[in-house]
């Protein structure tokens, strides 16, 4: 059957634009094995319910990728007339639109009458970011509580001459050099700073923040990105998040840089331990943070910086904005206190 319909057009056509014609359609068929391929990989990845190892945990961050792409590979195998691959496309779509349509729905708006809480978290990459534009979202958005992550001592000296402890004067943490500062500033007084009580690759200092007489835990992320032979460290410094979140007797709020997408199986069961993403609250799971300027103005592809609440606390708004100096978006939600 195949050569009765190619045979049909060999008659009206020249041989030139024949061949010419077999020539794209071969290309085309390869174009689209290549991009079929890759949705397949990433979308396998993204069913799994384990990510502790290098080519998993990276392959996952890509599945908004896998569901444009399954949709490319749906149009070009009709096309193209390669039925098993439409087939399987068809499946490939169905299923990412089932994990996306959920997400990307607003969540009930937050419970009248609640206290007001804003939060931000920046990566500052290596102690470089502007102290002044930080200093500046803080009192423009009216933050109340920062977590800044890859914070040094020369960047914190920077934010305190910005101003940045006169607006938030109250400070869990501290900078170190290279990748592994992070401080929590506040508006309101810390008490029972401490570290996660399981140690991770780099330190996770937390408090808590007493907001009209209710306390509030608070707890910075740093997460080590999950590259090769990192992944399971990555992967362990996730589960200490989540036996944290498990342990909470107070409202929770954890800030800051996880390394990890919403669709990667070590963040899903960290939002499964009673835990929401603003982001996904809000309906903009798709909104990405990195990487930033050092790409030349060229837009983000992953969203890797969090903020995660639990019990009995609401999202108002979450927001993104660029912070000179640094890859990653700086993100501030405000949230309400049932």
């Amino acid at each position: 059957m195949t050569a009765e319909v190619e045979a049909e057009p060999a008659e009206e056509l020249p041989p030139r634009l024949w061949r010419l014609r077999r020539r794209v359609r071969t290309v085309g068929r390869s174009v689209v094995g290549v991009i079929f391929a890759g949705a397949v990989l990433v979308t396998g990845a993204r069913l799994l319910v384990f990510d502790a190892m290098w080519p998993v945990a990276i392959m996952t961050v890509f599945a908004p990728y896998a569901a444009a792409a399954s949709v490319l590979v749906l149009l070009g195998a009709a096309l193209l007339r390669m039925r098993l691959t439409l087939l399987v496309a068809l499946g490939l779509v169905v299923v990412h639109t089932v994990w996306i349509l959920p997400r990307i729905s607003p969540a009930d708006g937050p419970v009248p009458g609640g206290v007001r809480l804003r939060v931000m978290t920046s990566n500052a990459y290596f102690g470089t970011a502007d102290p002044g534009r930080i200093t500046e979202l803080v009192r423009r958005e009216r933050v109340d509580v920062l977590a800044v992550q890859e914070l040094t001592p020369e960047l914190a000296t920077g934010l305190e001459r910005a101003g940045l402890t006169r607006e938030l004067p109250y400070t869990a943490g501290h900078g170190e050099s290279g990748a592994a500062g992070l401080a929590i500033y506040a508006r309101r007084p810390l008490g029972e700073e401490r570290l996660l009580p399981e140690r991770t690759t780099m330190p996770m200092p937390g408090a808590t923040v007493e907001v009209d007489g209710r306390r509030v835990r608070l707890q910075g992320v740093h997460t080590i990105p999950p590259m090769r032979g990192q992944a399971g460290q990555w992967a362990h410094d996730m589960d200490a998040l989540r036996r944290e979140a498990e342990r909470r007797t107070l409202p929770m709020i954890l800030l800051g840089d996880f390394n990890a997408t919403s669709d990667n199986a070590s963040f899903r069961a960290l939002t499964g331990a009673g835990l929401r993403d603003a982001h996904e609250e809000r309906g903009r799971v798709l909104v990405r943070t990195w990487p930033m300027a050092y790409f030349h103005g060229l837009p983000a592809l992953f969203g890797i910086d969090h903020v995660l609440v639990g019990g009995g606390i609401d999202v108002v708004s979450v927001s993104e904005h660029r912070v000179p100096r640094t890859d990653h978006a700086a993100v501030i939600a405000e949230l309400s206190l049932r």
